[in-house]
């Protein structure tokens, strides 16, 4: 493989339509049968788009074994597709720029050391379903943006606005002082209950690591810290009358693609229809 593994018929119609990447070779399962009822209806339009779309720019298709597709994507579930094309390259920079009255407001996603491919493709899902405008990654300490990771956001990686950042601390510092609202997940006793904060405004959402959440330097340079409200049932928390049950229930009690799920829905109007699959 020249390149890196794109798999999935989801994640190879959105590389193929975004045109974000270079393409090498469309690797097709030989003899599949789109035909049979073990396949969805929407899985089966997907895979011939991607065919009529690799015909249309002229990729060279090849078909190969099931056993070949295994190995190129690592066992993964590929649905009987790989593409072999370059890496999605990010364009670093230090701040957003200044927000102009009354030309709405924007939402972006900073992610401070998400280290694991899974939770950073389902950020990236929730962030392109509920209409950020980008995500801001750190340059270093974060998960590479494979295959896993487009997989994982369901295609949603070729489609989203990345950008990245040398300097996390500096990037959110530049920009609130551009005139952006800086929120951050956190368990702080500071931070906000994300109900009593209002929407509309230009605002930076920072979510940190899996297991330590936001790095205190970059803990310090939100404007705002918020936590996500929830309940620990009665028989849970018996025995604990000295400790605090919220301490328990805010963003690191929840996974950090949940997290951000939740945050961002309500950051975006609470406008958007969740459909779940």
């Amino acid at each position: 493989m020249i390149g890196e593994c794109v798999y999935g018929v989801g994640p190879v119609l959105a590389a193929l339509s975004a045109n974000r990447r270079e393409f090498y070779v469309l690797y097709v399962q030989e003899g599949i049968d789109l035909t049979g009822n073990n396949k969805k209806k929407k899985d089966k339009k997907a895979f011939e788009k991607v065919l009529k779309l690799a015909d249309k720019i002229g990729l060279t298709t090849k078909e190969i074994s099931k056993h070949d597709l295994n190995m190129f994507a690592d066992n993964r579930p590929h649905q009987g597709l790989v593409l072999d094309a370059s890496p999605l390259e990010m364009v670093n920079i230090r701040q957003l720029d200044r927000v102009v009255e009354n030309e709405g407001a924007g939402l972006w996603l900073a992610l401070d050391e998400v280290m694991d491919p899974q939770n950073l493709g389902a950020i990236i899902r929730s962030a392109y379903f509920f209409g950020a405008s980008g995500v801001v990654l750190c340059a270093k300490n974060s998960a590479p943006l494979s295959g896993v990771v487009s997989k994982a956001s369901a295609g949603s990686l070729e489609l989203t606005e990345l950008r990245s950042c040398k300097n996390m601390m500096q990037f959110l510092v530049s920009s609130a002082e551009n005139g952006w609202r800086v929120l951050g997940g956190s368990v702080s006793s500071r931070a906000v209950d994300i109900n009593e904060v209002v929407t509309g405004a230009p605002t930076i959402l920072v979510l940190g690591s899996e297991g330590t959440g936001l790095r205190p330097l970059v803990e310090r340079s939100c404007t705002q810290l918020v936590k996500i409200p929830g309940n620990i049932p009665v028989h849970l928390s018996a025995g604990l009358e000295d400790v605090d049950p919220q301490s328990f229930v805010a963003v690191e009690s929840l996974n950090v693609s949940v997290a951000a799920g939740v945050l961002l829905h309500h950051l975006a109007g609470s406008k958007t229809a969740v459909n779940v699959e």
